[in-house]
């Protein structure tokens, strides 16, 4: 048992390649930025049911955390003029092709809306890690009495079907998750970016809270496709807009 190997662990080296570890020399690793970060947990000792414990708290601790795509989204602490007061009368569809008005998906509180760049060629990289980052820690939102919203705009009906490859990307993508727990809703002939004054190659990414009289609280328009809020930027806008 001494020599026996587990085959889901590794030792990560910065200097060396990835090799296995025995039972007796076991390691836990969390990805951090820009490094990975590797705890020595115990060398050649004999484990013993304190130690046991303290490794399992360790591995929960420090290697249970969101997988990272690289990409690093602005911390934002203040809000950006918006080009309309109310937000209620927005109007999108769902993938049937049935009008959605935003006020009929408000119940809670507060509304994120998230609307992405759309298709271009494409579901862009930043879309897929936004949207997927979102649906990991969309529980986070009840604490806010909050909900979330995500708009994919495209040019012609036709192109609505590729709503399907954000859905994939979501799920199967660099940051995997089991569910979707949000509608995404259609922007077609991009009839709302263009109330909103967003439109730049389809559209700028752009986060707004609403609350539930449809009045915009927050908004935040990026400069780029890569320019857009973290997740903990906009949970800090909520807990203000509660204080």
């Amino acid at each position: 048992m001494d020599e026996a190997t587990s085959p889901w662990l590794s030792g990560i080296h910065r200097d060396s390649q990835p090799r296995p570890l025995s039972i007796s020399e076991s390691y836990c690793f969390a990805v951090t930025e820009p490094q990975i970060l590797v705890i020595k947990v115990t060398d050649k000792v004999k484990f013993d049911r304190r130690l046991s414990i303290l490794v399992l708290l360790v591995f929960i601790g420090g290697c249970n955390r969101m997988p990272d795509d690289g990409v690093q989204f602005a911390e934002v602490s203040q809000s950006q003029p918006i080009t309309i007061e109310d937000f209620s009368d927005l109007k999108f569809s769902d993938k049937e092709g049935v009008e959605v008005q935003l006020s009929e998906v408000m119940t809670r509180d507060y509304l994120v809306l998230v609307v992405t760049r759309g298709w271009f060629g494409g579901v862009c990289f930043y879309c897929a890690s936004q949207t997927s980052r979102w649906a990991r820690r969309f529980n986070e939102l009840d604490a806010y009495d909050a909900q979330l919203v995500v708009i994919f705009p495209t040019e012609t009906q036709e192109e609505t079907v590729k709503i399907d490859e954000l859905t994939q990307r979501i799920q199967g993508g660099d940051i995997p998750n089991d569910e979707i727990p949000f509608p995404i809703l259609l922007d077609v002939n991009l009839t709302s970016v263009d109330q909103l004054g967003i439109r730049s190659e389809l559209a700028k990414p752009a986060t707004y809270i609403i609350d539930r009289e449809g009045r915009v609280r927050f908004a935040y328009v990026g400069e780029s496709i890569a320019d857009r809020p973290s997740v903990d930027s906009i949970l800090q806008q909520l807990a203000n807009l509660q204080q």
